[in-house]
């Protein structure tokens, strides 16, 4: 199985960043193909440009995201990891889901009905927050869950999408963080 993963935290030495280690340890353990796309140490451009050159209908030729666009659309299975800021994800993985995730290469329109281009058929979301879990679920209604699962990854034909929510990690303890690295470890095992 190939996987692609994708990590946006600045820090590769926060809780974001040992998840990360451990999904990757995972997957080598698996034995499972993969390409981990490290926004921020790539320095990805976020940027979506649009003018006389450039036209939206044209990002699926964009040489500057051409090996990304590879990556995800060669994938069997996809993971994101990333903080939870101001109820959304970064805004370098945004920029990176709005330059890569295109129209002809992601997602196309049959008639005015949109139909999922993407291979990966199954992908696990692992993100954290500060804010109590309860609190995303019920006052804030999952918005920032279905941005991600409904808008994004389901309408570019990722069918199975499981949720790996870690709130309230300012205030975890050590032996809590080290029980969520083992559920990340044993998750990310048993990727089909």
């Amino acid at each position: 199985m190939q996987v692609a993963v994708i990590y946006a935290h600045p820090d590769p030495n926060s809780f974001n960043g040992a998840i990360l280690k451990r999904v990757v340890q995972a997957l080598e353990d698996g034995k499972h193909s993969y390409t981990v796309i490290d926004l921020y140490k790539e320095q990805f451009n976020p940027v979506l440009v649009f003018n006389e050159k450039k036209r939206r209908s044209d990002l699926k030729n964009d040489p500057e995201t051409a090996k990304y666009r590879s990556i995800i659309k060669n994938a069997d299975h996809l993971i994101l990891i990333y903080p939870l800021w101001w109820g959304g994800m970064p805004a370098i993985l945004k920029g990176f889901i709005d330059r890569v995730f295109v129209a002809g290469e992601a997602y196309t329109y049959q008639g005015k009905l949109p139909k999922g281009l993407l291979k990966a058929r199954s992908a696990s979301v692992y993100y954290t927050a500060d804010a109590p879990g309860w609190y995303l679920r019920f006052w804030r209604r999952d918005a920032d869950w279905i941005t991600v699962k409904d808008n994004i990854l389901k309408f570019c034909g990722v069918r199975q999408v499981k949720r790996f929510l870690l709130p309230e990690v300012k205030d975890s303890t050590a032996e809590k963080r080290k029980k969520w690295l083992d559920r990340v470890y044993h998750s990310a095992s048993f990727i089909s």
